[in-house]
């Protein structure tokens, strides 16, 4: 089972949104939400639901606006009673209790500290487990019903900065090995939380793809505009990294997988539009997602 965990930006609830009706298959995504406005979140929640998707969000999270509140989105989803989703408790640096949310039942924790003997403990309470992915072989062993998760996205400070490709993980093509039920990643977003993006004197589109030729191994193209030294004019510098990718798209050379993503991006080439930076890594996040979990069905 995949998870992709994704932040309460509304890009990236609309992205699930968009994911919901295409019934795929082995996915549950994962929500941090970062907004204090939950109408986006709780909208994109109702659209998973609708399509029998109950996805896990983070109650206390540990970035965003509700960051030093650790009760206050709980309590706020008390308030709605249109969503059904699964809880996951965040088990952190800033955590000194772990018994806080023991009374609201079944629940999942996502450890994303050093794991001693109590936290081995306290997870024999909890249905789900999501540990990161370079956790020691001998603690692994001692945890049960664990999501290996890890942010694979090989971030740059600046878009000029991105190769041609990257590697990003072969996790997806090995996990069930180890005994666990499931793997995550922070899709091509990575963990790093900002508010929002800087000015594009370059850009540059993410896509994802699976090389069956190099061991199953999932990289990243990225597809970057010329620095031409200024923040000008974004929509003409997305056209430009638009071409790169569709005339590779075309040549059928990358393996790509001919997701609902991927034909979003060949349908603004051909009508030559510029849909906004935000648009543009939601169809990159979907890719992504669709991609994994394509691979996924196909082993069955």
């Amino acid at each position: 089972m995949y998870y992709p965990i994704l932040r309460g930006k509304l890009n990236e609830l609309l992205a699930l949104r968009e994911l919901a009706p295409l019934q795929l298959n082995y996915y549950t995504p994962v929500i941090e939400p970062v907004k204090r406005d939950i109408k986006p979140l709780v909208k994109a929640v109702e659209m998973l639901n609708s399509n029998g998707i109950t996805p896990y969000i983070i109650i206390n999270p540990t970035i965003g606006d509700y960051a030093n509140s650790p009760h206050e989105l709980f309590n706020e989803l008390n308030k709605i009673e249109s969503i059904e989703y699964e809880t996951l408790y965040s088990i952190n640096e800033k955590t000194e209790k772990y018994q806080d949310f023991l009374d609201i039942g079944s629940f999942g924790l996502f450890i994303q500290k050093g794991i001693d003997q109590n936290i081995i403990d306290f997870s024999k309470l909890s249905k789900i487990n999501f540990i990161q992915n370079d956790t020691s072989p001998n603690v692994k062993r001692l945890i049960k019903n664990k999501v290996l998760y890890e942010d694979f996205f090989r971030k740059q400070i600046r878009n000029a900065d991105y190769p041609k490709e990257s590697p990003f993980s072969s996790l997806h093509s090995y996990y069930s090995d180890e005994n666990n039920i499931g793997f995550a990643d922070y899709t091509i977003t990575g963990d790093e939380f900002t508010e929002g993006g800087g000015p594009a004197y370059v850009v540059t589109i993410h896509v994802s793809y699976i090389d069956k030729n190099r061991f199953d191994e999932l990289f990243i193209r990225h597809y970057s505009s010329r620095d031409d030294g200024t923040p000008t004019n974004p929509g003409s510098k997305f056209k430009e990294a638009l071409d790169l990718l569709i005339q590779e798209y075309l040549l059928n050379e990358i393996p790509f997988y001919n997701t609902n993503g991927l034909q979003e991006f060949y349908e603004l080439h051909k009508i030559e539009h510029f849909p906004g930076l935000g648009q543009v890594k939601k169809i990159s996040i979907k890719h992504h997602i669709e991609t994994t979990t394509q691979y996924l069905s196909e082993k069955g």
